[in-house]
Formats: C-alpha cells, sequence, structure tokens
C-alpha cells in the first residue's frame, strides 16, 4: 500500500487530505494521474510537470522529469507550485 498525502490545492481538487493505493509499486507519474482521475473538475489545476513529489522525506522531483517508481510502505506528499507557505 503506498500512502499519498495532498497539499494546498491539490488536496482541494480530489476532495481528500490522504489516499491509500493498494498497488505494491507505482510509478511518479502515475499517482499524480490518479489523482487527478480523482477530481470532479476538468481541469483539476496540477499535472505531472507543476507538481512536486517526495517520497519518505526525500528529496523533491517533478514525475515527468524523473522515472520514480514508488514502492509498498513508501510515504508520499504531492505539492503544487503554488503551494502557499
Amino acid at each position: 500500500m503506498i500512502n499519498v498525502k495532498c497539499l494546498g490545492h491539490i488536496a482541494s481538487s480530489v476532495g481528500v487530505k490522504e489516499v491509500e493505493f493498494p498497488e505494491g509499486e507505482m510509478d511518479a507519474e502515475e499517482i499524480v494521474a490518479r489523482l487527478r482521475a480523482m477530481s470532479s473538475k476538468t481541469d483539476p489545476g496540477f499535472t505531472m510537470y507543476n507538481t512536486l513529489v517526495m517520497v519518505d522525506d526525500g528529496e523533491a522531483f517533478v514525475p515527468a522529469g524523473t522515472r520514480k517508481v514508488v514502492r509498498n510502505g513508501q510515504r508520499v506528499v504531492v505539492i503544487p507550485f503554488s503551494h502557499g507557505g
């Protein structure tokens, strides 16, 4: 299971602050795509190009530029570029 914490307008768009995906392994791009699919908005306001992903409190990266695989038990935080402070 992969635990994903959503910050800023991503949480508002998706409707939850945290979600768990049952898959044992997912690409970071797929995580963002799945979150976008959860939104009821036509344009949820975030993409794999304007979202930072941080895995296990490590370095943040943009999914479109890094083929990072997230594995079972890892914690993920998704952060919009414009997240406030």
